[in-house]
């Protein structure tokens, strides 16, 4: 009795299976069209090891019970498969790429829309099912419709991955008035949520009012989140960006020492490359022009005032540290409707703080 109780989980097993929506075989159909499992499960042993009738009846009961376990364990696994199959995401058909010129809006089928300004350019992805598209030049922006999964924007210098956002990007691909050198870049700002900014030599994720260059052959930086420089030369840095797309002449100025170029005005200082960025022969001119002012805050208009002429976006492409840690050195791209031009700035730290000592 012991045997006959030990078989009761094959039973329960079987049953179940048999009973299960899922499987449902037609048991008696397997075993007609499979009489030589069915032989080789059940025949019978040889006559001197042949057991009573009761333990045959039970052998065999139990092999073809195992047999038909197998053919359910192989049902199951095509049912499976089959249902798999038939639930599997239809491929995308491929589609015409377009090429779309700003000043525009274009509408995307999920509900994201890319608005081109004059002289911007992108190229719609060939796949249907792919949400995002190709950013060839100028300056979009950018809104995901949320929810619908990722949405990636590529670009000749790194591709920008949203989940539900707003951002801006602009391809520059141009020459720099002043310098004549080549400038290529992709500067990324983000207005709401967050994007991931991708390039073979680095990445970096950008969150709401967070914003990057990524040069050519260059990692995506953001001198904001630069921890090799000092915090309050970051600091020093943002303020010049804010004066400059401001056209805040005021605010520019205060970047410099104000006392110690009052001083340098009037002659009662050295000239110090470190502390004035010019060459001496600049020194001498600053102190002709202006040596008749009466007072720092005097000093301060006159010279705020030259940044009228100033305008466009500016791009923090590099901030590089001396070894001594008290000198950095910028490189910048300032982009307005009618030119880009290549900026180089500096600061030095002294007086107690970091100073801007050039533009």
């Amino acid at each position: 009795m012991g045997r006959v109780n030990d078989d009761q989980w094959l039973d329960k097993a079987l049953n179940q299976a048999l009973h299960s929506d899922d499987t449902r075989p037609d048991f008696q159909k397997w075993l007609a069209d499979h009489p030589e499992a069915v032989n080789r499960f059940t025949a019978r042993t040889p006559l001197r090891q042949r057991p009573p009738r009761i333990r045959r009846i039970l052998m065999n009961v139990t092999a073809v019970k195992l047999a038909a376990a197998a053919v359910l364990a192989v049902a199951a696994v095509v049912g499976i498969t089959q249902l798999t199959s038939n639930h599997q995401p239809a491929t995308s058909a491929p589609v015409a790429q377009q090429t779309l010129m700003g000043p525009l809006t274009h509408p995307f089928a999920d509900g994201s829309t890319v608005k081109l300004a004059p002289g911007a350019s992108i190229r719609t992805f060939a796949d249907a099912g792919k949400r995002g598209f190709e950013h060839l030049a100028g300056r979009i922006d950018v809104t995901v419709a949320k929810g619908k999964g990722e949405f990636i924007v590529t670009s000749p210098y790194g591709q920008v991955k949203a989940l539900g956002t707003e951002f801006t990007m602009n391809v520059m691909d141009e020459v720099a008035a002043n310098t004549k050198e080549q400038v290529k870049l992709l500067a990324v700002k983000v207005t709401e949520g967050s994007v991931e900014v991708r390039n073979t030599q680095g990445v970096r994720t950008l969150r709401a009012n967070q914003d990057l260059v990524v040069a050519a052959n260059a990692a995506p930086y953001d001198f904001n989140n630069d921890e090799s420089l000092p915090q309050p030369l970051r600091t020093r840095v943002q303020a010049m960006v804010e004066a400059l797309q401001a056209k805040d002449g005021a605010a520019w100025v205060a970047n410099y020492n104000l006392n110690y170029l009052y001083q340098l005005a009037k002659g009662q200082v050295a000239y110090d490359a470190n502390l004035f960025g010019g060459t001496a022969e600049d020194a001498q001119r600053f102190q002709q022009g202006l040596g008749h002012v009466q007072s720092p805050a005097e000093l301060a208009k006159i010279v705020g005032g030259s940044l009228n002429s100033s305008d466009g976006e500016i791009y923090i492409t590099a901030i590089v540290l001396n070894e001594a840690r008290d000198h950095a050195r910028g490189k910048c791209v300032n982009q307005s409707q009618n030119r880009t031009v290549i900026m180089s700035p500096q600061w030095h730290f002294f007086d107690g703080a970091w100073w801007q000592i050039d533009d």
